[in-house]
């Protein structure tokens, strides 16, 4: 969580000053401005804050397995402890490997699917590409 708030802060304090003044200059109010000026220019920080956090949540193993070992029954059994124990618990190596590769294309997909509008935020009109 810290991590994530250090980048948000270096995004922040990346913005120009001067945007902050041109807005308040053509009467952009505290909300206007952040709509209009801080968050447009923030989206690129947030996008990778989004797909770091999401890298991080698919990493989760370690605590898990060390507290729980995925119960009660299977209430904290996360994909990534569901591969390893079918893997070398249950000695089904197919199985794993076919969830290895299930996971690696959502994983893929939701990537995707987060950094799609990013070329839209580049400010290059799409005659210039």
């Amino acid at each position: 969580m810290g991590f994530f708030t250090l980048i948000l802060l270096a995004g922040l304090q990346a913005i120009p000053k001067e945007m902050y003044e041109a807005a308040s200059m053509d009467g952009a109010n505290k909300w206007r401005t952040f709509w209009n000026v801080t968050l447009p220019l923030l989206m690129p920080t947030m996008t990778v804050v989004l797909v770091l956090a999401l890298i991080r949540a698919v990493q989760v193993f370690d605590q898990v397995y060390v507290l729980t070992h995925g119960g009660p029954g299977t209430a904290t059994l996360y994909i990534v402890q569901y591969i390893y124990r079918t893997a070398f618990e249950f000695r089904n190596y197919g199985m794993a490997a076919a969830a290895s590769l299930v996971l690696a294309i959502v994983l893929l997909i939701l990537t995707s699917a987060i950094d799609y509008p990013a070329p839209a935020r580049s400010g290059l009109a799409e005659e210039e590409r």
